[in-house]
């Protein structure tokens, strides 16, 4: 089951110090964070400001010329998890009532969404992993912590004790 959702923000993550794509649902109660790696977040910044330049002229784009010229549309993108664990994207695209399936990079289905519009459609199974996550119960963020503090406290060199004034 899928449940269609929209690219609502980017944000940083203090911890890992990387960047979050954040999807929100139609009605705003299910936020689904998506990590990504900092040159992904920069594709992401790119393309966008690529297109933003590009639809100001008289021609199309290329991939909106090609589909045109191929008479495919885009019907939808999907984001699940696999398995392993993965976060997978597919983008479906439709001449008439035959439908085809082109697996993409994740970023590359954020792109597409964000530049042409298409419906971001989100598994189920990804939403409930997700909200494993939930940054709003305060016992995540407190175990989180503590972990984080027990394996750096284990990482240190007692060779680099004193090392430093205080």
């Amino acid at each position: 089951m899928y449940q269609e959702m929209t690219v609502y923000g980017f944000t940083i993550d203090t911890v890992s110090r990387r960047p979050v794509v954040l999807l929100k649902s139609a009605d705003g109660g299910t936020t689904v964070p998506l990590w990504i790696s900092v040159v992904e977040g920069v594709s992401i910044a790119a393309d966008l400001i690529s297109h933003d330049l590009a639809s100001k002229g008289e021609r199309n784009d290329f991939l909106t010329a090609l589909l045109k010229r191929v008479g495919l549309q885009p019907d939808r993108i999907t984001v699940e998890r696999d398995v392993r664990g993965t976060v997978t994207a597919a983008v479906w695209l439709k001449n008439g009532s035959q439908k085809l399936r082109v697996d993409v990079n994740l970023v590359e289905a954020l792109n597409l969404t964000l530049t042409y519009k298409i419906p971001l459609m989100v598994s189920s199974g990804l939403m409930d992993w997700a909200t494993k996550f939930s940054l709003q119960e305060e016992a995540v963020i407190r175990e989180s912590d503590e972990q984080r503090y027990a394996d750096y406290l284990e990482g240190l060199d007692p060779s680099q004790m004193g090392k430093y004034p205080m």
